[in-house]
C-alpha cells in the first residue's frame, strides 16, 4: 500500500420512472472467469451492552433523516430515473493541481461527508459523481421495487465514465450496494450465483475503466446495514439501543465483502473494508458511541460518515 502514496438500493426519495425499455443484448452479454475469493476473516465482536439513547446524540433522532450529504441537497445527486443532474458536483479547492473523485450509487454517497473531510485537508478538488440504484457495475440496473429496467443508468454510468476520464483524478474512490437486481438479455431477473457472475465481470469492466484514468482507484466495501429505519426504532425504544440493533450475520455479507475483494484486487485496485469502523459488536449497534450510524436502514448519517474520514486515510497511508 505504501507505493500507492509515494506522491497516495436504496433511493432515498421517490422517483419518477419511465415506461419499460428493452435490454440491449450486448449489455448483458459477459464472459466469465469464475474462480472462488478468499473468505474476509470473521472480526472479534464483543456483545452488545444495552444502554438508553443519549442526550448528546449526534444527530439527534428529530434530525437524523435530514442528515444527508450535499449533494442532495444542492441536487447534486442523481435520482434514480431522472435525468442527470446539471449541476458541477464540484467541492474543494478549485485551484488544487490534484482532484479526486467519488463515483457509484447512493451507498458510494454515504462516504460524501468522509471524501470531502479529506478533500479540505488535502486542498483537493473534489468531484462527487453518483447516482440513486445506479451500481457502478457495467450491468442492467433493475428496479427491484417498480419492476422497471432504468435504462438511463447506464446512459448516466457511460457518461460519467468519460467525464471521470476528462478529469484525470489523482485518486477515485468507487463504492455500491450489494444490494442490485440486474437482469439477463430476455429480461429475466438474474438471482445467486448467476447474479454473481455478471456482476463480477460488470465491475471488472467499471475498474478497469477507471484504472485507465487514474492508478490510485480505491473500492470501498460495502457498509453494513440495519433491519430498521433508525431513527424511527430508536424513537420508539429510547430506553434500549439494543431494541434496535441487527445481527453481525445479517448487517454483514462476508461472502459479498470477499468478492469485492477479491474483484477490486485482480485489476489492482484497492480494497477498504469498512465494517470494523461500523459494526464492532454483535448484535451491531445502530450507534457508534454518541454518533447514531444510520438515516435509514442503509445510508449513513452525514455526520457520522464525516468521522470515517480518520480511518479511511489511515488505513490508505499505512496499511
Amino acid at each position: 500500500m505504501a507505493a500507492l502514496f509515494m506522491s497516495f438500493s436504496f433511493s432515498a426519495f421517490a422517483d419518477v420512472t419511465p415506461p419499460p425499455v428493452t435490454l440491449d443484448s450486448q449489455t448483458a452479454s459477459v464472459s466469465i472467469t469464475s474462480t472462488t475469493p478468499a473468505p474476509i476473516p470473521m472480526p472479534t465482536l464483543s456483545p452488545l451492552v444495552d444502554r438508553p439513547v443519549p442526550a448528546s446524540l449526534k444527530p439527534s433522532i428529530a434530525n437524523a433523516k435530514n442528515d444527508r450529504p450535499t449533494p442532495y441537497k444542492d441536487r447534486c445527486h442523481t435520482q434514480q430515473n431522472l435525468t442527470a443532474s446539471q449541476v458541477s458536483c464540484f467541492y474543494g479547492d478549485s485551484k488544487s493541481s490534484k482532484a479526486i473523485v467519488l463515483f457509484g450509487d447512493s451507498h458510494a454517497l454515504s462516504w460524501f461527508p468522509a471524501i470531502q473531510v479529506l478533500a479540505r485537508a488535502k486542498d483537493w478538488g473534489f468531484y462527487s459523481l453518483t447516482m440513486s440504484s445506479c451500481w457502478p457495475a457495467d450491468i442492467p440496473a433493475w428496479n427491484s421495487t417498480t419492476q422497471i429496467l432504468m435504462k438511463n443508468c447506464a446512459i448516466w454510468r457511460k457518461n460519467t465514465l468519460k467525464q471521470i476520464t476528462s478529469i484525470h483524478p489523482y485518486m477515485i474512490f468507487v463504492a455500491g450496494t450489494r444490494g442490485f437486481s440486474t437482469i439477463d438479455a430476455q429480461g429475466n431477473v438474474i438471482k445467486a450465483d448467476a447474479r454473481t457472475s455478471v456482476w463480477d465481470a460488470g465491475m471488472t469492466r467499471t475498474l478497469q475503466s477507471l484504472k485507465s484514468s487514474s492508478k490510485q482507484v480505491v473500492y470501498l466495501g460495502d457498509t453494513p446495514v440495519s433491519d430498521f429505519i433508525v431513527p424511527d426504532c430508536l424513537a420508539a425504544h429510547k430506553n434500549s439501543i439494543t431494541a434496535c440493533s441487527t445481527p453481525f450475520a445479517k448487517a454483514v455479507s462476508q461472502s459479498w465483502l470477499a468478492e469485492e475483494k477479491h474483484v477490486a484486487e485482480s485489476v489492482g485496485a484497492t480494497w477498504v473494508n469498512p465494517t470494523p469502523w461500523i459494526c464492532t459488536t454483535n448484535p451491531c449497534s445502530p450507534l457508534m458511541g454518541n454518533y447514531l450510524i444510520y438515516v435509514d436502514g442503509g445510508h449513513l448519517t452525514a455526520t457520522f460518515a464525516a468521522t470515517l474520514e480518520k480511518p479511511l486515510w489511515a488505513f490508505l497511508t499505512h496499511s
